[in-house]
């Protein structure tokens, strides 16, 4: 994005001369004659039929009308995809000097227009949005997404934007299965105990009131069974021999022979034949089958559920969704059932629900009630069908009317604060504050941030949100070390304590509302003791916890101890650059690479875009047995001019983390060679190691804030951005520079803005 970044360090004197955007005669007379030398033969502005007529614009003033498309324009300008390989080529300054202008006077003229709000699709809810709401909503956590297909990310980066949530075929099964098993877990099913007598069986049999049922050898008599608890169950069938050398019995289910008896003694009167098997949720086909020279009479079948007594949690979690305990059954059934979906629909929908949505519904209990179900039994159904409703699994607000912004109504918004802060539905002051119509008050709305952000489910949103946009979410799934090369120097544990060390990190800042700059750079890190050890911070000089201002969180997995705030020693870790999980996912599974972590800081520290190489660039490969450094490869690369431009800039901030291995752990040689951390940028400036780069990049604040605020953004709303959301992201970072950079007011600056309280319709807008 901010191309201005990349201008200023590759070239200093260009930007300095570069003309203020208000400027339009430095437009006519610099920027648009360059432009149509280099875009006019494809995107002639006399063309009519031309698909993209941004040179139409011939003042400054005209720029807005087209303000995507000059977007588009600046951004293929930096990653060389325009103009056609086959055309005229800008030189490298050009490209940088047109792209920056570009984006610098759409920067300016952002808020020159009107309030812009934006529009959110109707979007499903993402797996770990699904498993949270499923947890608050009935009081399980089963985990049940780890079955679903995995969500692809759009828009800023995240896997909460709605134009890639789609819902396939695959995950519609899935859902049916998972809302299954978590009313299994919620509501408690009477014991199940099913008796068949003689006339039960089939094929039917001709004597009425039979007290036996007579199996000749070689036939077979059938029950159907319903059952409603996967689980085990205990099979009892009393018999009489008929013969006396005794007889055989096999007991089959669903076709499949699962026991063999054998009864030797023919004089008992009845014999009982026990056995257990595991049943599924569903009918099954219970059969009684006399092989060949055996003759029995069957007196009885029994099926029997067996259970352990329902643990004190899980009668809870029954009495609070069905308003009943879990032995009884309501005295006027239907009444009942009608009154817990009263109760139910609102929670799940996420808004309230008209009559006719309690009819829908009802109506799905009354059909398993006319069947014989138990009560508990038809109430899943009709709750079964509530949690596959495209009301619940889907985030649906209402449709705007017109293009100027429309404030959402309090239930949508508190969806949207939910979801963005906790990754779940509202609780119940949420619900309440919707209710009376009072969320929309800046005075409340702020007091609800503070509260959400001072509750434990906040932390979702510093592992969702610092994970996806640091990457380090992958650390220890599709970021790991070669195991060959670092063969028992980490260990799993290790690799899930990497990827929560800066979730924990921000998990602090926000709970301490300090400096967001922090992530740049800080005499203290958040770990535990596992991570102090894999540092280097041994018993000698392991920084100790500040007992002015602790702050302990106990980890998700493992035993390495909690996290806690402790001083550093020395300036060589701080910030995110000093995190080993950030160097593993700036690292090949086998080496470090400075053009990767370069690359890295550009793009996610400061938003710039760092270009593709160009097609005719070979790859970069040190062979086994080359006698020169990682960093005189680099420069034997960057004598190509194609290949000088970028590497200039990404290869001196990578150099400055060559200290760190791919598994974060300081080293002050690559081998034999002494590791050399000294960078140059082609402005000028020089720095060494860490510590160096951290003050670089804090020259460059504001980038950072405004990379930072737009990525926050874009996630909280779950769509892409466009040019028209640059006033809000410039107001934001303006308002939280002011601050001093306290994290809480980006979260809440962000709530208060426009696109997060109101929507728009934008077809007209994005043509």
């Amino acid at each position: 994005m901010r191309a201005l970044v990349l201008l200023s360090l590759l070239f200093p004197a260009v930007i300095s001369a570069a003309p203020k955007p208000e400027a339009a005669d430095h437009f006519e007379t610099e920027i648009r004659p360059l432009l149509l030398k280099y875009c006019a033969a494809c995107h002639d502005p006399e063309e009519q039929e031309n698909a993209a007529p941004f040179l139409r614009a011939k003042t400054v003033d005209q720029i807005g009308t087209f303000r995507s498309l000059w977007s588009s324009a600046a951004e293929q300008l930096q990653n060389r995809t325009m103009p056609p390989a086959d055309e005229e080529q800008p030189t490298e300054a050009e490209r940088l000097k047109l792209s920056t202008w570009i984006e610098e006077t759409l920067e300016a003229t952002a808020c020159s227009g009107d309030v812009y709000a934006g529009r959110v699709v109707t979007r499903r809810l993402n797996r770990r949005e699904y498993d949270n709401t499923i947890r608050d909503l009935l009081g399980v956590d089963l985990k049940a997404s780890e079955k679903f297909p995995v969500d692809g990310s759009g828009g800023e980066g995240f896997d909460n934007n709605g134009e890639t949530l789609f819902l396939p075929t695959m995950l519609m099964e899935r859902y049916l299965t998972a809302a299954s098993e978590a009313l299994d877990a919620a509501i408690i099913s009477p014991p199940l105990k099913l008796s068949y007598l003689p006339n039960d069986f089939l094929p039917a049999s001709d004597k009425a009131n039979a007290k036996v049922r007579s199996l000749p050898e070689k036939t077979q008599i059938n029950v159907l069974a319903t059952i409603f608890n996967d689980r085990r169950y205990q099979v009892r069938i009393l018999v009489k021999p008929v013969k006396e050398q005794g007889a055989k019995l096999i007991f089959k289910l669903d076709g499949i022979a699962a026991e063999r008896f054998e009864i030797k003694d023919a004089s008992l009167p009845q014999v009982a034949l026990e056995t257990s098997v595991r049943l599924a949720r569903g009918n099954h086909v219970l059969s009684l089958r006399s092989p060949e020279g055996s003759e029995l009479e069957v007196v009885s079948l029994e099926v029997t559920e067996l259970r352990p007594d329902p643990s004190p949690e899980y009668c809870e979690r029954h009495q609070r969704l069905l308003q009943l305990e879990p032995d009884r059954i309501p005295e006027s059934p239907h009444e009942h059932a009608r009154q817990v979906l009263s109760n139910f629909l609102p929670q799940a929908f996420r808004r309230p629900v008209t009559n006719d949505e309690i009819e829908k519904y009802l109506s799905l209990y009354q059909r398993g009630e006319e069947r014989g179900d138990p009560f508990t039994e038809s109430m899943k159904l009709a709750l079964r069908g509530v949690l596959v409703s495209p009301h619940f699994l889907f985030r649906i607000e209402s449709e705007p009317q017109s293009d100027r912004p429309e404030r959402l109504n309090d239930y949508e918004l508190a969806s949207r604060l939910s979801y963005f802060l906790w990754s779940t539905m509202p609780d119940e002051e949420l619900f309440e504050l919707a209710a009376e119509g009072k969320l929309q008050q800046p005075g409340v709305l702020k007091q609800q941030i503070e509260r959400m952000l001072d509750d434990p489910k906040a932390e979702q949103f510093a592992f969702e949100f610092i994970g996806q946009w640091l990457g380090t979410k992958e650390v220890g799934a599709l970021v790991a070390p070669d195991t060959g090369v670092f063969s028992g120097e980490f260990t799993t544990e290790l690799l899930f304590d990497l990827q929560e060390e800066p979730v924990y990190f921000f998990r602090y800042l926000l709970a301490e509302n300090r400096s967001l700059l922090e992530l740049i750079d800080s005499d203290y890190a958040i770990v535990n003791k596992r991570l102090s050890g894999h540092y280097g911070f041994d018993e000698k000089n392991r920084p100790k916890r500040n007992p002015s201002n602790p702050w302990v969180q106990n980890p998700k997995r493992g035993s390495g101890g909690p996290f806690e705030k402790v001083m550093l020693p020395d300036d060589k870790r701080g910030g995110v650059l000093g995190m080993g999980g950030v160097h593993m996912v700036t690292s090949y599974p086998t080496r470090t690479s400075p053009v990767l972590r370069g690359g890295w800081i550009l793009e996610t520290m400061l938003g710039v875009r760092v270009p593709s190489p160009p097609p005719d660039v070979p790859e970069i490969k040190r062979g086994k047995n080359s006698e020169l450094s990682t960093r005189e490869i680099l420069k034997k690369h960057r004598e190509s001019p194609s290949c000088a431009a970028c590497h200039n800039l990404m290869d001196p901030l990578g150099f400055a983390l060559d200290n760190f291995d791919v598994l974060g752990r300081w080293r002050d040689k690559e081998g034999k060679a002494e590791i050399d951390a000294s960078a140059s940028l082609p402005s000028g400036e020089s720095f060494t190691g860490p510590e160096g780069l951290r003050q670089v990049l804090l020259g460059r604040q504001d980038d950072f804030l405004h990379h930072l605020t737009r990525k926050m953004l874009g996630y909280a709303l779950g769509r892409s951005l466009t040019d028209f959301d640059d006033c809000t992201i410039q107001k934001i970072s303006q308002t939280v520079s002011e601050s001093g950079f306290q994290s809480r007011t980006l979260v809440r600056e962000i709530v208060l803005s426009p696109p997060f309280r109101s929507q728009q319709r934008t077809e007209n807008m994005l043509e």
